[in-house]
C-alpha cells in the first residue's frame, strides 16, 4: 500500500504521483487514463484517484472523458503560445508587486531560497527537480508581492510551466537560472518598472526555443 508523507492525505499523494508520471511521460501525451487501471497500478481505491484527477484537469495535465476516464493533454503550438501570453501578463505584474513590497520592507528570502534550491537541482542534473525548482522561483516572486488573487491565478499556470520546462530541458537551464538572478537583483532595488521589464524579457526569451523544441519532438 502507498506510504504517506507526514500530514499528507492519500488524495494529495495520489495527485503528486500522477502529476509526476504525466510530466515524465509514463503516461504519454494523448493517452487515456482509466480510474480502475490507475487505482490498480497505484494500489489505492478509486476515491483518491477521483479526487486527484479534477486537480490535474484544473492545472492542464488531463481532460475528462466519459466513463470514469481522462486523457493526458497534448501540447500544441497554441497551448505554448497561450501559456507564454498568460505568463507575460501575470508574472510581470508579480515582479512589479514584489519590487514594491521589497521597497516597503518585505523580505527577499523566499526568492533567494528558491534560486539556491534551483542551483542545487541543476548541479544534480535532475531535470524534473530543476523544472519544479524553476517554477518555485516564480511562485516566490508572487508570494513576496502579497497578492492572494494573483497567487490563485498562478496556480492554474504553475503546473503547465513545470511540465513545459521539463519537456524543453534541452535548453541551457543555466541561462534561465542567470535570468532568475537578474530578476532577484531587479526586485532587490525596489524599482517596480525595472523588475517588470526584466520579468518580461526573461519570460519572452523562452518562447521561441520552447516552440522550436516541441515542434521537433
Amino acid at each position: 500500500m502507498t506510504v504517506l508523507a507526514p500530514e499528507e492525505s492519500l488524495a494529495e499523494q495520489t495527485y503528486r504521483t500522477l502529476r509526476r508520471k504525466v510530466i515524465l511521460g509514463h503516461y504519454p501525451q494523448g493517452s487515456r487514463l482509466v480510474e480502475s487501471a490507475l487505482a490498480t497500478e497505484l494500489d489505492v481505491s478509486r476515491l483518491p484517484i477521483r479526487e486527484a484527477l479534477p486537480q490535474l484537469q484544473n492545472e492542464g495535465f488531463v481532460r475528462s472523458l466519459p466513463r470514469r476516464s481522462s486523457r493526458v493533454m497534448l501540447w500544441t503550438v497554441a497551448d505554448v503560445t497561450e501559456l507564454y501570453d498568460a505568463r507575460l501578463s501575470l508574472e510581470t505584474l508579480a515582479a512589479r508587486l514584489a519590487a514594491k513590497a521589497v521597497a516597503a520592507g518585505a523580505s527577499l528570502s523566499p526568492l533567494q531560497a528558491a534560486i539556491d534550491a534551483e542551483h542545487r537541482a541543476l548541479d544534480s542534473e535532475d531535470w524534473l527537480e530543476a523544472a519544479e525548482a524553476s517554477t518555485v522561483v516564480h511562485e516566490a516572486i508572487v508570494e513576496i508581492g502579497g497578492s492572494s488573487l494573483l497567487g490563485s491565478l498562478m496556480r492554474g499556470i504553475s503546473g503547465r510551466t513545470t511540465w513545459l520546462s521539463y519537456l524543453t530541458s534541452s535548453r541551457d537551464p543555466h541561462v534561465q537560472w542567470a535570468g532568475h538572478h537578474g530578476l532577484l537583483e531587479a526586485i532587490r532595488t525596489g524599482n517596480d518598472r525595472l523588475a517588470e521589464s526584466i520579468a518580461f524579457a526573461h519570460i519572452e526569451q523562452g518562447r521561441e526555443p520552447s516552440l522550436a523544441i516541441l515542434s521537433n519532438r
